[in-house]
């Protein structure tokens, strides 16, 4: 049972992952990051490295000869090299603005982003001697230095070969010009970077598909793990079944209160509780129990009893009896007909004697009696 609790079979859920996400942990590959960088560093040579590049040589030229007009003056040479400083700075910022964009941009697309201050943290873990000697052992750390020996070794490879393609122009640069010579040096370097970029782009999109492919494995949940997190996320089962028991007691109150106004009798304990019963004859097989209610419930029962005008009647034992045998929208069991019927008949009786009193004429004639109270008391 604990090795299928700790069996990680199970692919990481989207909280899992945003929670990870909120810890600055997400799939990156660096090789990527490294290869977009060299990239864009080498098409920014091929596109703009001999302007820049002459540029760069004019300034130089045009520094040099002022100062030697200027001689050995402190003076005069101090703002030379200021100029030339502040303007090489200037020519180089492009190609550093490139450089930044390309990675900004490599780490966005493979990521989205990210803020979190919880890598940076201070963490004392990291600090002890074991740990550090047992990541530094383990397979993974060997298996990373393999891996960056291979790549290594294949960007050497590819650099060689291309070397040896462009030895013959090697020998051709003496017959140039100085500024041909270096044009064409910056060529041959531009060529040379365009292939070891195409390799190092083969190898970042190897690796990016290795590390997503580890950190999923790694973010992968066990069967314990999805049922932590099902009541971290929704709370016990234990709990959200006692808050839907609760959810359907209030629904049973606001229910009853409402019921209670529609009802032909209120049946009390007088205090502790409180039935409510209708009656429809010729519709029902006997009489059904409407609404209950108990302490404070059975209290705002009576009082929309009484605003309503129906009738009370006290009898402590049947009120019981309901109360706990018998559930909402069940009717009478036979064995209570006749305790039912009695209060039942009388309550129709004084509605009927009531309606006698209020038609037209009814006060010439004599007036009834009231009916007799069944057993019990009205409130």
């Amino acid at each position: 049972m604990a090795d299928q609790e700790l069996d990680r079979s199970h692919a990481a859920t989207p909280y899992k992952l945003e929670k990870a996400r909120e810890r600055g942990q997400v799939s990156k590959s660096s090789d990527v990051v490294s290869a977009a960088v060299f990239i864009a560093a080498v098409v920014f040579l091929t596109w703009q490295g001999w302007p820049t590049w002459r540029a760069q040589f004019r300034l130089d030229q045009a520094v040099l000869v002022q100062a030697a007009h200027a001689g050995e003056s402190a003076a005069m040479l101090w703002p030379l090299v200021e100029r030339l400083l502040r303007e090489t700075l200037l020519q180089s910022i492009p190609f550093f603005a490139t450089l930044l964009l390309s990675g900004v941009l490599a780490n966005v697309l493979q990521s989205g982003w990210v803020l979190s201050l919880e890598p940076i943290k201070a963490d004392w873990k990291r600090l002890d001697p074991a740990a550090g000697l047992k990541r530094l052992l383990s397979l993974r750390t060997l298996f990373h230095g393999v891996r960056a020996v291979l790549k290594l070794l294949l960007l050497c490879g590819v650099a060689w070969l291309a070397l040896e393609a462009l030895t013959p122009q090697f020998h051709a640069l003496a017959a140039l010009s100085p500024v041909g010579a270096a044009r064409t040096l910056l060529a041959d370097i531009a060529s040379l970077g365009l292939e070891l970029a195409l390799v190092l782009g083969l190898i970042a999109l190897l690796d990016l598909v290795y590390t997503r492919r580890e950190f999923a494995k790694q973010m992968r949940m066990s069967r314990r793990e999805l049922r932590d997190e099902i009541k971290h996320r929704e709370g016990d089962p234990r709990i959200r079944a006692r808050m839907r028991e609760l959810r359907r007691e209030l629904l049973k109150r606001s229910t009853g209160l409402r019921r209670t106004r529609d009802a032909d009798v209120l049946v009390t304990n007088p205090t502790h509780y409180a039935v409510a019963l209708r009656y429809v004859h010729g519709e029902m097989e006997a009489p059904r129990l409407v609404a209950k209610g108990s302490g404070v419930l059975a209290a705002a029962m009576r009082g929309i009893a009484s605003r309503h005008r129906v009738p009370i009647v006290q009898n402590p034992t049947l009120a019981r009896t309901l109360f706990h045998e018998l559930p909402v929208d069940a009717h009478v069991p036979p064995a209570l007909y006749a305790q039912v019927a009695r209060i039942i008949v009388w309550v129709f009786a004084m509605r009927e004697a009531r309606a006698g009193r209020a038609r037209p004429g009814a006060a010439r004639s004599p007036r009834p009696a009231g009916p007799a109270a069944p057993s019990g008391r009205l409130a």
